[in-house]
């Protein structure tokens, strides 16, 4: 069985995969959906926010003047809060996203 999968422009290309138990169309499809999404053609992108409530796991959709309109899968979140000497609160979260190529 011979099973492409392709993401973006596919200009990336993977490792075969090869699995004696992959026996169906859409085992093979599914594998290879699942190989892509666990990264293996991501890059990782650090971005800082407002403090907002943001959950690992979590698709967002992020417009960047810079590379355009993407969504990635959220990996990483930190969240800092400070409060100044004349008692106002400033806070931010910083997420790590992983964005497909």
């Amino acid at each position: 069985m011979n099973i492409v999968c392709i993401r973006g422009d596919g200009d990336s290309p993977g490792e075969d995969i090869v699995d004696a138990l992959l026996s169906s169309v859409e085992a093979g499809l599914s594998r290879g959906r699942a190989e892509l999404d666990q990264g293996a053609l991501a890059d990782q992108q650090d971005l800082t926010v407002i403090l907002a409530d943001y959950r690992l796991g979590t698709i967002i959709e992020v417009d960047d003047s810079e590379i355009g309109r993407w969504r990635g899968k959220i990996i990483g979140v930190s969240h800092s809060a400070s409060i100044d000497g004349e008692g106002n609160l400033s806070g931010e979260t910083k997420l790590t996203v992983r964005k497909p190529r």
